[in-house]
C-alpha cells in the first residue's frame, strides 16, 4: 500500500513514461479488479476499525459489568451497616420495652442480616473473605446473646408479675389479720404503710432500672420487718405466729426482688455491652469491605477512562487513513474508467433517441468497458430489427384489439346469464313459498272438514272414503314438504341447530310415529339399543327426527314381509362423539346400479317401483344433506335383490367431556313412562277465543273444532278488527285468553295487528296462523310478538293442545 501511495507520489517527475506504463496497467486490469482493488483496500481498513472497535466495545461492556457487580456488592455492604444499626435500636427497645414487636422484627432483622451475609459470601471481587465469615461468627453470637435476653427478660417478667405478687398477697393476708386486733393495729398501718413503698420503689425500677429505687425498696422492707418486730414484743404470744407469717411473706418477697434485679442487670449487661460490642464490630467490619470495594470501583473507573481514550485515538487515526486512501482509489479509478463509461453512456443516450451512430468508443479496450462497448454495437444494430418488429406489434396490437372487444361482449353476456340466473332462484324461492301458501290454505278447509266429518259418521263406506280423503291429503302435504326442504338445502336456507337432547326419547317418539305405519303394513318394528347410551347429546332433534323418521319409513314402504329394525350405537372415534344408527329391513332390495342412483333427487329404482310403491325419491336425498349437516352422513351398508338391505345413518354428538349415561333401571323407568291424557290436554271448557282468519272455509272448521273442545270463539276477518276488538275487551275487564291470528289478511295483516297490539301493551298470547311453512317465516311471526307458530293445513291435536298450553302458562299484566 506505502509503496502505491509512493508511486502515485513520484509519477510526475516523468509523465511520458508514466502515461505509457499507466495506460498499459489500465487496459490490462479489469475495471472490476480496479474497482475491487480499491474496495478491498477501503474494506480492510473499516474492517480493522470495526474490529478495534468490536474490542474496544467489548472491553468497555466487561468493564461496565464489572463496575456494576462491584457497586451492587457496595450496596449490599452498605445495607449491612443500616441493618445492623437497626437491629440493635429494636434490641434497645425490646430490652426497656419487653414488647414483642421490638422482639419480632430484631429476630427478621437477624435473618435478614444473615441472608445479605450470605450473599456476599458469593462477590466476585472481595480481597478479604475472611471478614465475611467474621461476621457469620459474630451474627451466630449475636443471636445467642439475644436468645439469652430473651430468656432473662422472661425470667424478670414471671418474678414481677407472679412471684412478687404472691408473696405480696401473702403479706396482705398477715397484715389484715393484725389489722384486726386493736392493740397492734397502729404499728400494723406503719408497717402496711412501708410495704407499700417498698412495692412503688420496686415498680419504679422496673420501669427505670436505677439502684436508688432497689436500695429505698430494701430500706423500706427492713422498716416494715421492724414494725413486725415490735409488734411480737408488744402483743406477746397472741400475735406471735401473724406476725411470723407476715416476716416470712417480707423475706420471700425480699429474695424475689433481688433476684429481679440480677435478672434486670443480667440482660442489661448483656444488651449494652455485649450486644452493642458485637454490633460495633459488625459495622466496621461493613466498613471496611466497603472502603476496598469503593476502592476497587475508583481503579477500574480510572482504567475505563483510559482505554476509552486510547481506543478513541485509535479509531481516528484508522478514520484518517480509510478517508486518504478512499480518496486516492477513487481518484485513480475515476481517471481510468469514467471518461470512457461517460462515452459509452453518451452513445446510449443517443441510440435511444434513435440518432445513427457509425463509430462506437472504446471498442479497443479487452475488460468490462469493452464489452459494454460491444453491447452498444449490438443495440445499434438491434435498433434496425426493432423498427421492423415494431411494425409486426402494431399489426398484433390490432387483431388483439379486437379479441378483447370480442371478450368484454362474452364478458356482459355472463354476467347477464348470472343476473339471469339469480333471478331465477329468487322466483323460484317465490313460487315455493306461494305453491306453499296456495296449497296449505285449501288443504287445511279439506282435511280438517274430513276429519270432522270421520269424527261424526258412523258408516263405514263413508269412513273409507273420507280416510282416502285424509290419506291423500296428507301425502300431498309430504310431498310438498319435501320439495320446499329440498330447495331450502339446495338454496342454502336450510339451518340446524344444537341443543342438548335426550336420544332415548327422540327414539322412543320416533317408533311410537313410524308404529302405526308398520302395524297398518302388518310388519314388525323393533328399537335396540347396543353398549351404552349417553342422557343427553348436543344435535338438532327436529331434523334427526326427520332424518330418522324418512328412513324408517322407506323401509317399511318397500318391505311387505318381515319387519324393520332400529339399532342405536353411542360411538367414540378419536375426539369425535358420534351416534349411528342402522335402520335393517326384509325388504324387497337394490342392485349395484339401483344403489348408485339412491341418492339423487327424484330418482328411485326404477318406474316399475314408482308405479308399484308410489313416492317422489327426495326422502333420501333430504335425509342424506341433512345428514351432512348435522355432522355425519347417511349411507347405504348392505343390499341384495329380494333379501333386504341396511342403511347407517351417523351424526356428531357434541363433546365427549363429563358424558352421562343411562343405566338398566332409568332405562326401564323411561319405557314405563306413559304419556299424559290427551283428552284432558285437549278440553277447552271456559276458554275465550279471538279467531283472526279471512277465509270463510277456515273461519267455519276452526270455530267448529275449538267450539267443540268447550271454547267461546269470536271471528273477525282482518287485523285490524282483530286489534281493536282485543284491545277493546281487554279494556272492559273480559280480556281474551289466547288469539289466533291469521297472518295473510286484507286491509291489516297479522304482522301490522301483533305488532301494534303488542306496542300498546297486550301480553295475552298470540298464535300465528300461517300457510307459509319456511323456518323464516316462522322467525318473521315471533320477531312481530306471536308466542306460538301454527301452520296449514292444521293438525286437530296439535291445535288444541297448543291453544290449553298457552292458555294454561299465560300470566295476564293489566295495562298502565
Amino acid at each position: 500500500m506505502v509503496r502505491a501511495v509512493n508511486s502515485l507520489i513520484e509519477g510526475p517527475r516523468n509523465p511520458a513514461m508514466n502515461t505509457q506504463r499507466n495506460t498499459h496497467r489500465a487496459k490490462g486490469l479489469s475495471v472490476s479488479a480496479k474497482i475491487s482493488l480499491g474496495f478491498l483496500i477501503v474494506l480492510l481498513l473499516h474492517v480493522s476499525i470495526a474490529a478495534l472497535s468490536h474490542y474496544g466495545m467489548a472491553k468497555s461492556q466487561s468493564d461496565l459489568k464489572t463496575y456494576s457487580e462491584l457497586f451492587r456488592e457496595v450496596e449490599q455492604l452498605h445495607e449491612i451497616d443500616q441493618t445492623v444499626g437497626s437491629l440493635q435500636q429494636n434490641v434497645m427497645l425490646f430490652a426497656f420495652t419487653g414488647y414483642e414487636g421490638p422482639e419480632r422484627r430484631a429476630q427478621e432483622l437477624q435473618d435478614k442480616l444473615g441472608q445479605i451475609i450470605s450473599e456476599a459470601t458469593t462477590f466476585k471481587y472481595l480481597d478479604n473473605r475472611d471478614d465475611i465469615y467474621a461476621m457469620q461468627q459474630h451474627l451466630s453470637t449475636h443471636r445467642e446473646i439475644l436468645a439469652a435476653v430473651e430468656v432473662d427478660r422472661a425470667k424478670r417478667r414471671k418474678l414481677v408479675n407472679d412471684v412478687l405478687q404472691r408473696h405480696a398477697n401473702e403479706f396482705q393476708v398477715g397484715i389484715l389479720a393484725l389489722l384486726e386486733n386493736p392493740s397492734t393495729r397502729i404499728m400494723a398501718e406503719e408497717a402496711d404503710a412501708a410495704f407499700t413503698t417498698a412495692q412503688l420503689n420496686l415498680l419504679k425500677y422496673v420501669n427505670t432500672p436505677d439502684s436508688t429505687y432497689f436500695r429505698e425498696a430494701k430500706s423500706q422492707l427492713s422498716l416494715t420487718k421492724s414494725h413486725l418486730e415490735q409488734i411480737e414484743t408488744l402483743d406477746g404470744l397472741d400475735s406471735q405466729k401473724a406476725v411470723e407469717q407476715t416476716i416470712v411473706a417480707i423475706n420471700l418477697y425480699e429474695n424475689a426482688a433481688i433476684q429481679m434485679v440480677q435478672a434486670t442487670r443480667g440482660y442489661l449487661h448483656l444488651v449494652n455491652v455485649v450486644l452493642a460490642g458485637e454490633s460495633v464490630e459488625f459495622r466496621r467490619l461493613a466498613r471496611e469491605i466497603r472502603s476496598n470495594q469503593i476502592e476497587h470501583v475508583r481503579v477500574l473507573a480510572e482504567t475505563m477512562m483510559n482505554d476509552n481514550r486510547h481506543f478513541q485515538y485509535a479509531s481516528n487515526v484508522f478514520s484518517i487513513i480509510t478517508i486518504v486512501l478512499g480518496i486516492v482509489a477513487a481518484w485513480l479509478i475515476g481517471r481510468n474508467v469514467v471518461p470512457p463509461l461517460n462515452a459509452i453512456a453518451s452513445t446510449f443516450d443517443r441510440l435511444t433517441s434513435g440518432e445513427k451512430i457509425n463509430a462506437i468508443p472504446a471498442l479497443d479496450r479487452h475488460d468490462e468497458l469493452g464489452r459494454l462497448a460491444m453491447a452498444a454495437q449490438v443495440f445499434r444494430n438491434k435498433a434496425a430489427e426493432t423498427e421492423r418488429l415494431l411494425d409486426v406489434a402494431e399489426n398484433a396490437r390490432e387483431e388483439l384489439n379486437f379479441v378483447n372487444d370480442e371478450l368484454a361482449k362474452q364478458s356482459e353476456l355472463a354476467r347477464r346469464m348470472a343476473e339471469d340466473a339469480t333471478a331465477a332462484t329468487a322466483a323460484k324461492s317465490e313460487f315455493l313459498a306461494n305453491m306453499s301458501h296456495e296449497i296449505r290454505t285449501p288443504m287445511t278447509a279439506i282435511l280438517g272438514f274430513a276429519e270432522t266429518v270421520a269424527d261424526d259418521t258412523k258408516d263405514e263406506e263413508t269412513k273409507q272414503a273420507i280416510e282416502t280423503i285424509q290419506r291423500n291429503g296428507h301425502h300431498l302435504l309430504s310431498i310438498i314438504n319435501d320439495i320446499l326442504d329440498l330447495s331450502k338445502v339446495e338454496s342454502g336456507k336450510m339451518t340446524v341447530e344444537s341443543i342438548s337432547t335426550c336420544p332415548y326419547t327422540l327414539i322412543t317418539d320416533v317408533i311410537s310415529l313410524v308404529k302405526v305405519k308398520a302395524d297398518g303394513a302388518g310388519l314388525q318394528i323393533t328399537s335396540n339399543f347396543i353398549g351404552k347410551i349417553p342422557k343427553e347429546i348436543s344435535t338438532d332433534p327436529t331434523r334427526l327426527r326427520q332424518i330418522l323418521i324418512n328412513v324408517l319409513g322407506n323401509a317399511i314402504k318397500f318391505t311387505e314381509v318381515g319387519g324393520v329394525t332400529l339399532r342405536s350405537e353411542f360411538v367414540q372415534e378419536g375426539d369425535r362423539a358420534m351416534m349411528q344408527f342402522d335402520v335393517i329391513d326384509t325388504g324387497i332390495g337394490m342392485s349395484d346400479h339401483q344403489i348408485s342412483n339412491l341418492f339423487q333427487p327424484f330418482t328411485q329404482a326404477d318406474s316399475s317401483t314408482t308405479r308399484r310403491f308410489g313416492g317422489t325419491g327426495l326422502g333420501l336425498t333430504i335425509s342424506k344433506r341433512l345428514a351432512n349437516m348435522l355432522g355425519g352422513d347417511l349411507t347405504i351398508t348392505y343390499s341384495r335383490m329380494g333379501e333386504g338391505s341396511a342403511f347407517r345413518l351417523t351424526i356428531d354428538a357434541g363433546a365427549i367431556e363429563d358424558i352421562e349415561y343411562h343405566d338398566s333401571s332409568t332405562l326401564r323407568s323411561l319405557m314405563k313412562t306413559k304419556s299424559p291424557d290427551s283428552k284432558s290436554a285437549h278440553r277447552l271448557h271456559g276458554v275465550r277465543l279471538l279467531l283472526a282468519e279471512d277465509g270463510p272455509d277456515n273461519q267455519r272448521l276452526l270455530k267448529h273444532i275449538l267450539s267443540k273442545a268447550g271454547a267461546e270463539v269470536d271471528i273477525v276477518d282482518n287485523g285490524q278488527l282483530a286489534a281493536e276488538r282485543a284491545m277493546q275487551a281487554w279494556r272492559h275487564g273480559t280480556p281474551y285468553d289466547c288469539i289466533l291470528m291469521d297472518m295473510q289478511m286484507p286491509i291489516k295483516d297479522g304482522y301490522e295487528a301483533t305488532r301494534e297490539l303488542r306496542r300498546l301493551g297486550y301480553n295475552a298470547p298470540i298464535l300465528a296462523l300461517t300457510a307459509h311453512a319456511m323456518s323464516s317465516d316462522e322467525k318473521k311471526c315471533k320477531s312481530v310478538g306471536c308466542d306460538g307458530f301454527l301452520t296449514k293445513p292444521i293438525d286437530r291435536k296439535l291445535l288444541l293442545t297448543t291453544v290449553r298450553h298457552w292458555t294454561n302458562a299465560a300470566e295476564y299484566r293489566e295495562l298502565s
